[in-house]
């Protein structure tokens, strides 16, 4: 699958539907690689609900809520297009029936030929599963699957993201799980204008040649936010040199509450 057709898996998740409903809070995700896309955002690009991956001749769907993926074990009438369109996708037109992996200890135990994998990610699987399962979507399986970051660790009292096995195997598929509330509506709507930036990777390209574009620094913010001093394979000198080499003022005098330019010049250093 080439970039340009990559690039054509929202219009194909959402062919013919203009909204999903709304899963509890969801959480927020940010794709960060050029094998991932935005697939659907909340109210704005920071606020990533769904995320499409490929990896290897594999492809993959995730949630930012892990009631989601219990909409493909359980299928509703009302959601039966947004499912169908899916499983077009995840399959590349091949009908295969969804089946969980919630239960399963070990691939093994799972008949996969013909099926669509599907995973609640607060459902803890080993180290050695997740490999399996990669090696699974690597091959040509698809996988839907999500979870509710922020519940998970409310559940888990003295745990950080990096423990839990769900959001390890995200970034290894190029997908960071946050530990945010998102903000969105119910239901919500699918906006083409949000998914346009299609990942961190795009966005850091764009803005070495637009660096004013603030719609692209609010991403490459909240993005920072989340990954700490640095984007993987992408040094912090060049996100330094991306904002400070803008040729206008990001905040406008009017709004900035340093009003002194020499003095607002010595803050960003």
């Amino acid at each position: 699958m080439d970039d340009s057709e990559f690039d054509q898996v929202p219009q194909i998740i959402f062919d013919g539907i203009s909204s999903i409903e709304r899963k509890g809070v969801p959480g927020t995700l940010i794709p960060l690689t050029n094998d991932t896309r935005a697939v659907l955002c909340g109210d704005d690009s920071t606020n990533v609900i769904i995320v499409a991956t490929r990896f290897g001749n594999g492809r993959c769907l995730v949630f930012a809520h892990n009631g989601y993926p219990y909409m493909f074990l359980n299928i509703e009438e009302k959601n039966r297009k947004f499912v169908e369109n899916c499983q077009r996708w995840l399959t590349r037109g091949y009908e295969a029936e969804f089946v969980s992996i919630n239960d399963a200890d070990t691939m093994s135990d799972i008949e996969t030929h013909g099926k669509i994998l599907v995973w609640d990610g607060h459902c803890t699987k080993s180290d050695i599963f997740m490999n399996e399962l990669c090696t699974f979507l690597h091959e040509g399986g698809g996988l839907i699957c999500g979870t509710t970051a922020w519940g998970w660790l409310q559940n888990s009292s003295g745990k950080l993201l990096a423990d839990f096995p769900f959001a390890r195997f995200c970034d290894y598929i190029g997908v960071k799980v946050t530990d945010n509330y998102s903000s969105c509506s119910d239901p919500i709507e699918f906006r083409e204008d949000l998914i346009k930036f299609k990942n961190v990777y795009h966005v850091v390209r764009d803005l070495a040649h637009n660096p004013n574009n603030v719609e692209n620094l609010a991403i490459i913010g909240s993005a920072v936010k989340e990954l700490g001093d640095t984007l993987p394979g992408v040094p912090i000198e060049t996100l330094q040199n991306i904002v400070m080499s803008a040729s206008q003022e990001i905040i406008p005098n009017d709004s900035c509450p340093i009003k002194d330019k020499k003095c607002r010049e010595q803050s960003s250093g």
